[in-house]
């Protein structure tokens, strides 16, 4: 390291090494910083996917027990409620099916 001088500035002081060390501490801050977020806000989706499908099934269970006659809690739970076995359809219009969004 040179040796001060009375034209010296502050910017002399300091080596160009530490420099590019302050640099690179900076840059792993910053991209650590972003990783962090990364992380957070994919596990809020994923909260609020579950939030929503907890949501859906509510939703469908309350629908199943309002229009379906002489259904319960366990028929609406079941894949095929019962009222809906004497005439098979194509399409499963009554069946409570849960619904998942996950994103991989």
């Amino acid at each position: 390291m040179p040796f001060l001088t009375a034209n010296s500035t502050a910017s002399d002081k300091v080596p160009a090494r530490s420099h590019a060390a302050f640099l690179a501490l900076g840059m792993l801050a910053a991209g650590e910083l972003l990783a962090f977020w990364l992380v957070c806000s994919q596990q809020v989706r994923l909260a609020e996917v579950r939030h929503e499908e907890a949501a859906v099934q509510q939703m469908a269970l309350a629908d199943c027990l309002q229009f379906i006659p002489g259904s319960t809690i366990a028929s609406c739970r079941s894949p095929q409620p019962a009222g809906a076995r004497a005439a098979p359809s194509p399409v499963k219009a009554a069946a409570a099916v849960p619904v998942s969004f996950r994103l991989r």
